[in-house]
């Protein structure tokens, strides 16, 4: 028999039971796209940098950080790595690198916010290798005024135009710095870095990352302990060591440390996230497999009784074995292909829920082609083998005595309890997660429909406010401040626990004005009202549960105390007036911070520049529109921003966030998944039952009985 037959034969069959074939192919490529595209996503993120020759040799140069016990910073002062390769022999060059506060990036009349910007030294080239389109990278890094901006930006920015030599404005909190572009770098696949334009580090350069490049057979343990030995100047002296972490070890960010250093131009992935996403996809795997497991089993009959046909036809053993075989794996093969396009299609929306840079093109790559092809491999030769193999050997009357009957329901009855297990399973850790999301959303209060003006540089924000109150009537609550809520001002707190040790961790302090708990809806539990605190005391404050549960010895009420008495870094001009209920300003994931409310007497709020806003729900749209032209007006020459402080709370959670999302969509195409292996396996019972419901329905069965008759195999107890 010719290939040509055998395909013939094979289409016959799949166009006879075409239903049957298109729940099983559509299943199966439904669990593969589900799993291909996890899969790729853990290959991705876990090969960080593969293509990096020195990978092994580069490492980031981190410290304890003081503000968070048990964790660590990405951070050296500037001084800090010319010193270690002048001093030790195994440190081969640095790189030091940091970010650029930009509010915006301006050119001509069109303005781009959210750009990366970082200043990195001469040696970017000599730990990760960036091709330029045009330019020259090096004469970027060595020239003050050049900048290198990458291809999606360029094309973003100067739409068709030559960039080279086109002069930017970057706006930042001190004004407006002018950048001529000198270079345009193509984006590199797996990159540790991600930004949209780099310039050269000058003189005023503080610190930043830093990353060494050690010559090769040096220890990075034991280098790391000669720099603790010699006693290199940390952030707190004696109380802090370095440390020299692999790549992956800043790359990968687990929960536990979710207070970890926010790096916006270090490409980090949650390594939890990562391992939870591989085992949905192979869960979702599991159900497709048994669709297809099931609907093999239930058309075996009919199997075997064109093997007998075509046996009784003199074919040969080898050419049932080719058709059987060739039936399974073509099968498996055409889901394969329909899974990559399932994939093209979604994958925007996989990359917007996990904040990924999957590109389709790396589906096809060196790294992840082979391991596909060996796993479409594995998936059809496998069982197509053991089918066309067992098959071939087995006669009708064996395989009704050994088989059919109540053996068969049995294999049919796990298989799809198994399924039913796996999709209850995804459901109820999607309902988990959920939770976690209410959680958030019912803590994210404080910030719905709230708004925050202004930078640490902008000029006094009272004035902005003054008209704000007179001409926007969108406006429900307005606060001066000096300073962000959101990014608020920090500070090191040794709290003594009951043992006597001290733990560190961080306090964080917010200056406003007597409406701030009004305008973020802050709940107080205890003493007088703000505007009673002005009065009362020349230096009022506020301070939340936290800070009573870190820092007040049980039994003391701290109403009336000042600052300094219960901390020794303490302001001693401020008085406790209040407590307020606790409200998170980071991450659900961790412990919420002690923070204390200041109150400043009126002559030092003349000063502020930050305005926080609560605007009324129903006329935002346009009560933002009334808010920009008045800053405009009175900002000539600068353009109107604002944070949406909901959104950043939002994004601080996005881990949480991500994962409900995933699991919700699983749970969903598993779900389907089995009711398509259900539906498809009924259809095939009652489309063979044919002749048996007809004789029972002439003999006077109902409709109900015929019903409870086909589907008895599938619920109630195992046979």
């Amino acid at each position: 028999m010719t290939i040509l037959a055998t395909l013939k034969i094979i289409i016959r069959s799949w166009w006879r039971n075409k239903v049957f074939f298109l729940i099983s192919v559509i299943s199966l490529a439904i669990g593969l796209a589900c799993t291909n595209l996890l899969f790729t996503y853990f290959v991705h993120d876990y090969n960080i940098e593969s293509g990096n020759r020195d990978k092994d040799r580069i490492f980031c140069l981190r410290q304890d950080n003081p503000m968070q016990e048990g964790s660590k910073v990405a951070y050296a002062v500037a001084d800090i790595p010319p010193m270690l390769k002048d001093k030790y022999a195994e440190v081969e060059e640095y790189l030091r690198i940091n970010s650029v506060s930009a509010q915006y990036c301006k050119y001509g009349e069109n303005v781009f916010p959210d750009v990366t910007i970082i200043c990195a030294d001469t040696t970017l080239g000599d730990f990760f290798y960036y091709q330029t389109l045009a330019g020259s990278l090096e004469q970027v890094l060595e020239q003050p005024g050049k900048v290198a901006v990458s291809r999606e930006l360029a094309h973003k920015v100067f739409v068709g135009k030559n960039p080279l030599g086109s002069v930017i404005e970057v706006k930042t909190e001190t004004g407006f710095v002018t950048y001529e572009v000198a270079a345009v770098l193509k984006t590199r696949s797996q990159s540790l870095l991600q930004f949209d334009v780099v310039t050269g580090t000058d003189s005023d350069f503080y610190g930043g990352v830093t990353f060494l490049k050690l010559s090769p057979n040096a220890d990075a343990r034991q280098l790391a302990d000669k720099i603790n030995r010699d006693k290199v100047p940390t952030l707190v002296a004696g109380r802090a060591q370095y440390y020299l972490d692999a790549l992956s070890d800043i790359y990968f960010v687990t929960p536990d440390k979710a207070s970890q250093q926010s790096l916006p131009y270090i490409h980090q992935s949650n390594v939890q996230l990562l391992y939870i996403c591989l085992f949905a996809a192979l869960l979702v795997l599991a159900i497709a497999c048994c669709n297809h497991t099931n609907m093999s089993v239930s058309r075996t009959l009919q199997q075997l009784k064109m093997i007998q046909i075509e046996k009784l036809m003199g074919s040969s053993l080898r050419n049932i074995r080719i058709q059987l075989f060739g039936d399974t794996f073509l099968t498996v093969l055409l889901a394969f292909i329909l899974s990559l396009l399932i994939i093209n299609d979604c994958l925007s929306f996989f990359n917007g829920l996990l904040a990924s840079h999957l590109d389709i093109r790396f589906f096809f790559s060196l790294q992840m082609l082979p391991l596909l092809v060996l796993f479409v491999l594995i998936m059809s030769v496998v069982p197509a083998g053991y089918i066309s193999r067992h098959l071939s050997r087995l006669s009708l009357s064996e395989y009704k005595t050994h088989y059919a009957g109540k053996k068969k329901q049995r294999i049919v009855a796990l298989l799809i309890i198994l399924q039913f297990i796996i999709s209850i399973s995804l459901v109820f850790a999607t309902l988990t997660a959920n939770e976690q999301i209410k959680l958030i959303k019912a803590r994210a209060y404080c910030y719905e429909d709230r708004i925050e003006i202004g930078s640490y540089e902008a000029s006094p924000a009272a004035p902005l406010k003054a008209e704000l109150e007179k001409q926007v009537r969108g406006i429900e609550a307005i606060t001066l401040s000096q300073g962000s809520v959101l990014n608020s001002w920090i500070r090191e707190l040794s709290i003594r626990q009951p043992d006597g040790t001290e733990k560190q961790s961080h306090l964080l302090m917010i200056y406003s004005d007597i409406h701030f708990l009004e305008t973020m809806g802050l709940q107080q539990l205890s003493g007088s009202s703000p505007m009673q605190l002005q009065k009362q005391y020349a230096y009022p404050a506020l301070v939340n549960e936290s800070y009573v549960k870190a820092l007040v010895p049980p039994g003391v009420n701290p109403i009336g105390k000042h600052l300094k008495e219960l901390d020794q870094f303490g302001d001693s001009l401020y008085i406790i007036g209040g407590v307020i209920k606790d409200f998170p300003l980071n991450s659900l994931e961790h412990e919420i911070t002690p923070v204390i409310l200041h109150f400043p007497p009126a002559e030092k709020m003349t000063r502020a520049n930050f305005l926080q806003i609560k605007l009324k729900a129903e006329s935002r749209q346009e009560t933002l529109l009334q808010i920009a032209r008045i800053w405009e007006n009175m900002n000539e020459g600068s353009i109107f921003q604002y944070t949406d402080m909901h959104q950043v709370f939002m994004e601080r959670n996005s881990k949480a966030l991500s994962l409900s999302r995933l699991l919700v969509g699983y749970s969903l195409i598993g779900i389907l998944l089995t009711c398509f292996g259900l539906f498809g396996i009924s259809w095939y019972a009652t489309r063979q039952r044919i002749r048996e419901i007809s004789i029972r329905k002439i003999h006077g069965a109902t409709s109900w009985q015929v019903i409870w008759l086909l589907n008895r195999p599938f619920i109630g107890k195992l046979p």
